[in-house]
């Protein structure tokens, strides 16, 4: 493993703030330099070239919680909110409390870039501290989270080229090994504290079958300070096929049909970033690492709580695992089964939110089709469906955030490029009520509530 202690990668402190809130007919007033209020933010996805792509750049508005639950309030962030810096969808995260939101630029000229935004009210967000650029170490497009408050975790996971024996046209496949990269970011006072880079095989058993870990994501730091855990997706390469490139040489394609992997984790002594392991289930084989919002959470009681993903039809979809605070590793005497708790098949998690007490609020499809909110209760293993307006014709891929705050638990619920609302739901009650109406745009899509 290669470690490097860092001097600060600051990219200039920015001052001026990036707009002003004004007050409308539709947002209502919004007071400015409330330093107590404790803002919710909605967020949008600008549609590209196709509806609900996201990948035009992402708009925010804060307000305060009662107008948040007040079905009487009308939010439009594509028109009333503030671009957030980023080519394509930005990558968000918060402070607990509401009043920070945090940003890597995804992709282009600025990708990679971290800013750290005060939350005032509206549309206005005040850049505090320099810009950290992590391009360096994680590329233009990282993975990150907030991996515990203050503390976020920055990836990159990618397979390296083939190793093979033979001369063309007899190839013979050998191997596939992955690289491995990960920073962590003080978001108090924006700095790099550590980097490392390692490079990853699995067991020789599965290296044989073809398998090789070809994206990482969703970090979170356990209770006790001392471990990051890594989601992760592993592929499986299809040995017996390859084409030969204009350059001669041979690439072999994923094979789509093949057994999947045993669902793993990456885990890291942290703060050092040192100690590479890989964690491996025995309770169902699918991706641990979500696609853009959080899947893993520390527990009331202490165990990381992590979502899956991706499982092989008929396979009893998503499950819901737990890595020990006493072996930091699986405890496979537990699984959730969304599956199982719903009576359903084919259960997909989009993304969920640990509220606390063993209770979890999840958002789901059904074999790809449709868009579900479930509250679940991980200590009896069942769950609750909610009833929601268009259910057949939403989509969350792109949903990046659920907040909590005290016990409301806010969900932006609206198809794409149609009106909807935030849903607000009593994280013990499970009461559910309809709060601000989000007016939509063609193609846009709201991914998130902060």
């Amino acid at each position: 493993m290669k470690m490097n202690m860092l001097k600060f990668a600051l990219i200039g402190a920015v001052v001026s703030t990036i707009s002003f809130s004004s007050c409308t007919k539709d947002s209502g007033p919004v007071t400015e330099n409330e330093d107590n209020v404790r803002w919710v933010t909605v967020s949008g996805a600008l549609m590209d070239t196709e509806p609900g792509d996201g990948n035009a750049g992402t708009m925010v508005f804060a307000m305060k919680p009662e107008d948040a639950k007040n079905p009487a309030f009308s939010v439009n962030v594509f028109d009333q909110g503030q671009h957030v810096k980023s080519s394509r969808t930005a990558r968000l995260q918060a402070s607990s409390d509401g009043k920070y939101l945090y940003n890597i630029q995804y992709t282009g000229d600025d990708g990679g870039m971290f800013q750290k935004y005060r939350v005032r009210g509206g549309k206005t967000l005040v850049p505090e501290g320099p810009e950290v650029q992590t391009a360096t170490y994680v590329s233009t497009s990282p993975r990150w989270l907030k991996a515990a408050e203050g503390i976020g975790v920055a990836v990159r996971g990618t397979g390296n080229d083939v190793v093979f024996t033979g001369e063309k046209p007899n190839f013979v496949y050998k191997e596939r090994s992955s690289k491995i990269d990960v920073i962590s970011l003080d978001l108090n006072n924006p700095q790099i504290t550590k980097t490392t880079s390692y490079e990853l095989k699995l067991t020789p058993e599965e290296i044989e079958k073809g398998y090789y870990v070809s994206r990482i994501d969703v970090p979170v730091i356990n209770k006790a300070g001392n471990k990051v855990f890594i989601g992760a997706a592993v592929t499986m390469d299809n040995k017996s096929s390859f084409t030969i490139g204009t350059d001669g040489k041979p690439t072999w394609s994923a094979d789509r049909t093949g057994q999947k992997s045993w669902a793993k984790t990456l885990v890291l002594d942290y703060p050092s970033l040192t100690n590479p392991k890989v964690l491996t289930s025995n309770k169902t084989r699918g991706n641990t690492n979500g696609y853009r919002s959080t899947m893993q959470y520390v527990g009331t009681d202490g165990h990381v709580y992590q979502a899956t993903s991706g499982e092989a039809a008929g396979d009893g979809g998503s499950k819901i695992l737990r890595i020990s605070s006493a072996t930091n590793d699986y405890d496979n005497s537990f699984a959730f089964s969304l599956d199982q708790a719903l009576g359903v098949k084919d259960s997909y998690i989009e993304t969920w939110k640990y509220v606390g007490d063993g209770i979890g609020f999840v958002v789901y499809n059904i074999a790809g089709k449709g868009g579900y909110i479930a509250r679940i209760d991980l200590k009896n293993n069942t769950a609750k469906k909610y009833t929601i307006p268009n259910e057949d014709e939403l989509k969350f891929r792109q949903i990046q955030n659920i907040s909590l705050e005290g016990d409301d638990v806010f969900i932006a619920i609206a198809p794409v490029g149609k009106d909807g609302n935030i849903y607000v739901f009593n994280r013990k009650t499970g009461d559910m009520a309809v709060g601000a109406k989000l007016i939509n745009k063609t193609g846009n899509q709201y991914i998130g509530v902060y």
